[in-house]
């Protein structure tokens, strides 16, 4: 098996060696799933931006994986997604002035509609939810879900605490980005569509769930963009109860300290939360096509040569923070091994940090 890590792209126009893929017996998915590892030591320094010419964020995570692999039994930060993250993906940039913006999965179709509000200076908006904060304002969402029992969460009583609860800085720009991101969520109209199969011979159908991620908001936000000043009230969110049950019923455990090291490129963050969900049930190894991938996550990229660029920077990233993954690129496929889970099933029992 080719170590992901040196293993150079496969031009279209050649074959990937026919020796090396008849050594692996693996299955072919036509819907895109996936997940696994080898494991990479690291070796327990601390690096500083004097000891290697390393982005400032490159050596964070070097210094964070150290200190994890120093200490493997450590209390990991546990969160969790909704299972409809781990299969279908929100946009990456502004989709514009369309009706909908659609994302699929195999059977599985995502429908968002756009949010429509009135603005703060009167005007009219239809905007959709994009980029980097709907992702971490889902995850927060689904943790203070799952670890409370209640649809109903509390913000906290200025945005500063709620900031802080996302691991994001407490600068007035990120605060007025975070907000117009949580009008476009809470705003947007969200519709999940499959195939449905009768009994033998009645035929087949189409199924749609349509469901809003909450069913009432209360947020409150003070004038004054001075960090001390508190919101008028406490702000709050009610999940609605499809979004709720979902969580409930089917979290996918992420690790938030993973998820901050990761960055702030949404790609990243949802392969990760993609990886989580596949690998639990995946018992041999899949190749999965990258027409298929792309239908999933990449279908803001011109042409599918593009997005496995994308896609196998994503997986670097991910590997440095994930060193057990183990994957190997393909001219048509990416393969994909089982292996440990991004967290370890004992890791659930853990204290979730509020």
């Amino acid at each position: 098996m080719t170590n992901p890590t040196t293993e150079p792209d496969l031009p279209e126009d050649s074959a990937a060696d026919p020796e090396a893929s008849a050594a692996v017996e693996a299955d072919v998915e036509t819907g895109g799933f996936g997940i696994e590892g080898d494991a990479v030591g690291l070796e327990r320094i601390h690096v500083t931006s004097r000891s290697l010419e390393l982005p400032k964020r490159e050596i964070e995570r070097l210094n964070f994986m150290a200190a994890r692999e120093a200490n493997p039994e450590h209390d990991r930060n546990v969160g969790f997604s909704a299972r409809v993250w781990a299969q279908v993906t929100l946009p990456y940039t502004d989709p514009g002035n369309v009706n909908s913006w659609v994302r699929k999965n195999g059977p599985i179709t995502l429908r968002v509609r756009p949010a429509a509000f009135t603005g703060a200076d009167g005007s009219e908006q239809v905007v959709y939810p994009y980029g980097i904060l709907p992702r971490h304002i889902m995850t927060w969402m689904a943790t203070e879900a799952y670890r409370t029992g209640s649809p109903e969460l509390i913000l906290g009583s200025s945005m500063n605490a709620f900031m802080e609860k996302l691991g994001l800085s407490r600068g007035g720009k990120n605060r007025v980005r975070l907000r117009d991101q949580m009008q476009r969520v809470f705003g947007s109209q969200l519709s999940v569509e499959g195939i449905a199969f009768g009994q033998p011979g009645s035929g087949y159908g189409m199924v749609q769930k349509y469901f809003p991620i909450a069913s009432e908001t209360a947020l409150w936000f003070s004038e004054n963009e001075d960090d001390a000043v508190e919101g008028l009230w406490s702000s709050k969110i009610i999940l609605s109860d499809p979004f709720f049950t979902s969580i409930q019923q089917h979290p996918i455990p992420v690790d938030l300290d993973v998820l901050k090291h990761l960055g702030s490129a949404p790609l990243r963050l949802d392969i990760y939360t993609w990886l989580g969900y596949r690998l639990y049930n995946l018992e041999r190894p899949t190749r999965i096509k990258w027409a298929d991938l792309y239908a999933q996550f990449g279908s803001q990229t011109k042409q599918i040569r593009d997005f496995r660029v994308q896609f196998k920077a994503a997986m670097l990233a991910i590997q440095a923070l994930f060193p057990a993954v183990r994957y190997e690129i393909e001219r048509d496929y990416f393969l994909l091994y089982p292996g440990p889970l991004p967290v370890p099933e004992t890791a659930r029992r853990y204290r979730i940090k509020g």
